[in-house]
């Protein structure tokens, strides 16, 4: 799998992660990470069209080293690639879609389909 980092966190002991929260609003997604010690982190998510998550111990090894603590890009993903097909929409809510990835140590995986991503 392909990825290139998007979003890389604050460095910060991974012992303070203090959990996260994921709401979906209006075509748009916002996850905030509590950090101890650090203001939380809020990273949008735009035009989300799909969202999925991985806890922990379902989560491969590979999720976990390329998207620990920072958010990805997967780069000519499968299933985004799959996603788009089946959008059989006329007028599509978003101009393009990418597939982004993180991993938060003890919780597990955010997958969002989006059309941007940044830091709040």
């Amino acid at each position: 799998m392909n990825c290139k980092t998007i979003l890389d966190l604050p460095e910060f002991d991974a012992g303070m992660f203090d959990g996260s929260e994921f709401l979906m609003k209006n075509g748009g997604a916002l996850l905030t990470i509590h950090i101890d010690k650090i203001p939380e982190i809020r990273i949008q998510f735009s035009r989300a069209r799909w969202h999925q998550f991985t806890a922990l111990y379902n989560c491969e090894s590979e999720v976990i080293e390329n998207a620990y603590f920072k958010v990805v890009e997967i780069e000519n993903s499968t299933c985004l690639k799959a996603y788009i097909l089946k959008d059989s929409a006329l007028v599509k809510a978003y101009k393009e879609l990418h597939h982004y990835q993180i991993f938060l140590d003890e919780e597990g995986c955010h997958e969002v389909f989006a059309e941007s991503c940044n830091a709040l």
